[in-house]
């Protein structure tokens, strides 16, 4: 919260040199810029979250699959399967070199990786054009 406080002097003829000084009420004007978290700011750690298991879950299927892990395996088997959908929208765009030992490189995957991250960012900025705002709140008081 951004607080500012002025005080400020009412205008009229200056005194003479040597002349009795009145006294003079002055007159507080306070500001408050508010800035605070809306609910759309949920959504956007939101979009933030998604994004980020969606681009960790295709990061470790690009490992696996580049260290050839055996699809038989449960943990192996659980990410294929789970990231298949994700990745199948880009297969076919691109060849996937692989190696005689198993080895591949799913040039799809990494591919999958850039476009989410690119959507999670465009979608949080979007997000923060309609979150970010500010409220002025002004009072004046004579005192």
């Amino acid at each position: 919260m951004v607080h500012s406080r002025d005080v400020v002097e009412p205008a009229g003829a200056a005194p003479a040199a040597g002349a009795p000084v009145s006294p003079v009420t002055p007159v507080v004007a306070e500001q408050r810029v508010v800035r605070g978290a809306s609910p759309l700011s949920m959504w956007v750690n939101v979009i933030y979250l998604v994004f980020a298991v969606v681009d960790g879950l295709i990061a470790i299927r690009f490992v696996l699959k580049l260290l050839a892990a055996n699809p038989q395996a449960g943990f192996a088997s659980f990410i294929y399967g789970v990231t298949a959908p994700l990745v199948a929208p880009f297969n076919g765009l691109l060849g996937n070199p692989s190696a005689s030992a198993g080895y591949q490189l799913e040039v799809t995957s990494l591919v999958a990786l850039l476009i989410y991250a690119l959507i999670g960012w465009l979608l949080t900025r979007l997000a923060l054009i309609f979150v970010n705002r500010s409220v002025s709140v002004s009072r004046r008081e004579v005192r």
